[in-house]
């Protein structure tokens, strides 16, 4: 399942779960791309579920569209990525460092209040991450 939709005039919320095919792939993609596009400073929630890894046609359709991907993500300063699943967080986390302009945070399903907060720009109560801290 990839589901895109329009949930606020500069908000995207996009759903990812199961095991993604290549046609539910360019679907989503047809929907995002144009939706990012029209928009300026634009602010994306992601939540992923139960995501099992995506047929092979699926990630050669988003490999082919990299290109326009990364021209619409010029127009997302933030994205909220919701998942239990720690390491979908992180890699989302690391996505963000190397994408100029864009500011990703990972956050438990259970903090949608934390990254509806991030997504708006007002400063969180607890910026640290506890399930990363050393000690």
């Amino acid at each position: 399942m990839f589901t895109v939709e329009k949930a606020g005039a500069a908000l995207i919320h996009v759903e990812i779960g199961g095991r993604i095919t290549a046609e539910e792939m360019s679907q989503g993609l047809d929907t995002l791309l144009p939706m990012i596009a029209g928009m300026q400073d634009a602010a994306m929630r992601m939540v992923y579920h139960d995501v099992g890894l995506p047929e092979l046609g699926a990630v050669m359709e988003e490999m082919k569209r990299l290109p326009q991907l990364f021209g619409a993500l010029g127009h997302v300063k933030r994205v909220a990525v919701l998942s239990d699943a720690k390491w979908i967080r992180d890699m989302a986390e690391l996505e963000g460092m190397v994408l100029p302009g864009t500011t990703i945070r990972g956050f438990p399903t259970g903090e949608t209040a934390s990254a509806e907060q991030f997504l708006s720009g007002e400063p969180l109560d607890d910026p640290m991450d506890d399930e990363n801290f050393p000690v």
